[in-house]
């Protein structure tokens, strides 16, 4: 009996409008009744998954900023940071060759931007950040009372983007995890930083066996879930490099994909 669901946020169980359908919502709910626990994985901060909890109503665990922070409640089961000098070689590197750098801390970020992206950020989060050069994570610090966790690269131009995280990933090597979470960025984060480690640390806290856990992904970045969990489950909208590893395929997020799987496997 699968006892615990771990969802992507953006792409798997928001829409393309930042909401969740009435059919997901009442289908996690239903699950949650029957005691499976619920953990929201996303690369977002605190705030931006709580924008996902509220729709739902629901107590959840917070898997955030790639499972480098994860929360149950005020109970942290992780906390690790991006190391400062790392932070400054790659934020320096990628000054002024994107339209948006972003640094995240646990409840704030930082952005250097005057852009859309600068404009989604406040949409999605309701959190106007601060406007600043993010080289130094010391001054993140003074500006925001938080060391930053990790730096969300963005931009338009895909060939762009492609081209600057294999660059960086030669630059860091193993002094940090470079991985795209969208066609139009990438991220920089701890080394050894992967979702998949959200499934191991609270299939532990919560003591339950990780073949009892079922995740659902749309990217890249999320592939870690698949593999580690009992029952990985991609969306028909997400990457090929998901679709490849998931267990089973199932409709769009637009189209009650979370849901359907959980009929499909006699969870709900």
């Amino acid at each position: 009996m699968y006892k615990a669901i771990f969802s992507d946020i953006d792409g798997t169980l928001f829409r393309d409008d930042l909401t969740i359908s009435q059919g997901t919502k009442e289908a996690i709910r239903k699950a949650h009744e029957k005691g499976i626990r619920i953990i929201l994985c996303s690369g977002r901060y605190i705030p931006g998954i709580e924008r996902a909890r509220e729709q739902l109503d629901i107590p959840v665990i917070f898997a955030a900023i790639n499972g480098a922070l994860i929360k149950d409640g005020n109970y942290y089961l992780r906390e690790e940071r991006i190391d400062r000098e790392v932070y400054r070689e790659a934020a320096a590197y990628l000054k002024g060759k994107v339209s948006s750098l972003i640094a995240f801390c646990e409840n704030r970020y930082a952005i250097d931007a005057n852009d859309e992206w600068y404009e989604l950020q406040e949409r999605i989060c309701r959190d106007k950040g601060v406007r600043m050069d993010i080289t130094s994570a010391e001054h993140v610090f003074e500006e925001t009372g938080e060391y930053p966790y990790k730096i969300l690269v963005k931009d338009n131009d895909r060939n762009k983007i492609e081209s600057l995280l294999t660059e960086l990933q030669g630059i860091l090597g193993d002094e940090a995890f470079v991985v795209s979470s969208s066609p139009n960025n990438f991220e920089v984060l701890p080394p050894g930083i992967d979702k998949r480690d959200a499934i191991q640390i609270v299939s532990s806290y919560l003591g339950i066996n990780i073949m009892d856990t079922v995740a659902f992904v749309d990217w890249d970045n999320d592939a870690g879930m698949i593999k580690a969990s009992g029952l990985g489950i991609a969306m028909k909208n997400g990457s090929e490099n998901a679709k490849k590893a998931a267990d089973f395929i199932t409709l769009s997020n637009e189209e009650d994909g979370i849901p359907h799987a959980l009929k499909e496997f006699g969870i709900i």
